[in-house]
C-alpha cells in the first residue's frame, strides 16, 4: 500500500504526472487561449471523458488547475450566452470530479430562465440542454416528441449505410444523450442498433478510428456488443498514437481521436488513462491507415447497371476490381458482423427491384 500511495510523487520526480490529471493540466492550460471556443470545446471534452471514465482528482488539483475557470464561467456565460452548453458541460463535470466552491445547478437554472435552448433549432443540442437540467435536478419546460424525434432519425438505418460524418456522428450523440453517457438503459435503444452497425462498418471502411471508437461506445451505452474486430482496431490506433512535446499551440492535431479511442478502450475494461504523461504542451499524432471506402465506392459506381445487392454475388464482381488492401479490408468488415449484408444491400445503391439507385 505505502507503494501505490507513493506513486504519484515518484512519477513527479521523474518529470511524469497520472494522466488524468496531467490531461486536465494540458487542456487548460498548454494548448490554446482560455475562454476561446477552442479552448472551450476542447476542455469540455476532455473533463467528459474523465467523469464518464470515472477518473478522481483531488479537489486541491481541481482548484490549482481550473479554480479560476469555476470563478468566471457565470460572467462568461452571461457575456457569451451562445456558448451556454459548453460551460454548462465545464461546470456539471468540475463538480462531478469534486471541484469546490462551484454551485454548476445554479448555472443550469440561470441558463433555462434566460431562455438559451429556445435559440436552438436542432433537436439533439435541445436534448443535450435537456440532459444538463437533468443531471442537475432542474425541471427543463417539456419538449413535446423530442425523444421520438430523435429515436426516429436514429432509426432509419438506411441513412448510415452511406458515408456522412454529420448524421453518424448526430447518431452517437443521440445514444449519449438519452443514456446520459451509459449512466441508463433508455426506452428506444434497440431501434438504434441497426443504425449504429451500418455506421460502423462506413467507419471501418474508412478507417476513421474517431467515428469508429464512438460507435463502439454508443453501442455499449445501448446495450450492445460491438464487433470484436472494431474494438480490437481502436485499441491498436490508440496504442500506436504518438504523444509528443509541442512548441506552439495545438492547431488541428488528433487529440479528439485520442480521447474518443482512450474512452472506447476503457469501455472494454481497460486502463488507458492510468498511464503516466509528460508535463508541458503536447500534441496527439495518430497512426496514418490507409482507407478502402473511396476505392469500394468507386468499384460500384463504375459497375452501374451490374450491381446488385446480393453480396455473395458482388464479392465476385468486385474482386478483380480492388486493390488486395481494400479487398481484404471489405472482406474483415463482411466477416466482423451479422449486420454486413444487409448493410451492403444499401451499400450498393441497388432499388428494391433491382434497379441500380
Amino acid at each position: 500500500m505505502t507503494n501505490v500511495l507513493a506513486l504519484p510523487d515518484t512519477l513527479r520526480r521523474r518529470g511524469l504526472v497520472p494522466a488524468a490529471e496531467r490531461l486536465v493540466d494540458l487542456f487548460a492550460h498548454h494548448r490554446h487561449d482560455p475562454g476561446g471556443a477552442r479552448w472551450l470545446k476542447e476542455n469540455a471534452e476532455v473533463l467528459r471523458l474523465l467523469v464518464t471514465t470515472g477518473q478522481t482528482l483531488a479537489p486541491d488539483v481541481l482548484a490549482r488547475i481550473h479554480g479560476a475557470t469555476a470563478r468566471e464561467l457565470p460572467a462568461r456565460m452571461a457575456f457569451f450566452p451562445q456558448y451556454y452548453r459548453f460551460f454548462l458541460s465545464i461546470a456539471l463535470d468540475l463538480s462531478a470530479l469534486g471541484m469546490p466552491g462551484l454551485d454548476a445547478r445554479h448555472l443550469v437554472v440561470r441558463a433555462f430562465d434566460e431562455g438559451l435552448p429556445e435559440a436552438e433549432l436542432s433537436d439533439l443540442q435541445r436534448a443535450e440542454a435537456r440532459l444538463f437540467a437533468q443531471r442537475a435536478g432542474v425541471t427543463a419546460p417539456d419538449d413535446a416528441g423530442l425523444t421520438e424525434r430523435l429515436l426516429r432519425f436514429g432509426s432509419r438505418a438506411a441513412t448510415f449505410a452511406l458515408p456522412n460524418k454529420k448524421a453518424a456522428y448526430e447518431l452517437t450523440h443521440i445514444a449519449f444523450y438519452l443514456s446520459d453517457y451509459g449512466r441508463h438503459a433508455f426506452d428506444g435503444a434497440e431501434r438504434l442498433r441497426e443504425s449504429l452497425e451500418f455506421a460502423g462498418l462506413v467507419a471501418w471502411l474508412e478507417q476513421n478510428t474517431d467515428l469508429l471508437a464512438e460507435i463502439c461506445v454508443a453501442l455499449r451505452f445501448c446495450g450492445e456488443q460491438p464487433a470484436p474486430a472494431w474494438e480490437d482496431c481502436v485499441a491498436a490506433d490508440l496504442a500506436a498514437f504518438r504523444i509528443a512535446p509541442m512548441e506552439h499551440a495545438a492547431g488541428t492535431d488528433a487529440y479528439h481521436t485520442w480521447l474518443m479511442a482512450a474512452w472506447a478502450v476503457s469501455a472494454t475494461g481497460g486502463a488507458p488513462l492510468n498511464r503516466a504523461l509528460p508535463g508541458g504542451s503536447l500534441g496527439f499524432a495518430a497512426p496514418r491507415r490507409a482507407s478502402a471506402l473511396h476505392e469500394v465506392s468507386a468499384a460500384l459506381m463504375d459497375l452501374d447497371g451490374a450491381r446488385c445487392p446480393d453480396w455473395p454475388v458482388m464479392r465476385r464482381r468486385l474482386a478483380t476490381r480492388l486493390s488486395v488492401p481494400a479487398l481484404e479490408m471489405l472482406d474483415r468488415a463482411a466477416s466482423s458482423t451479422p449486420a454486413f449484408e444487409p448493410f451492403f444491400a444499401r451499400f450498393a445503391r441497388v432499388s428494391p427491384k433491382g434497379h441500380v439507385a
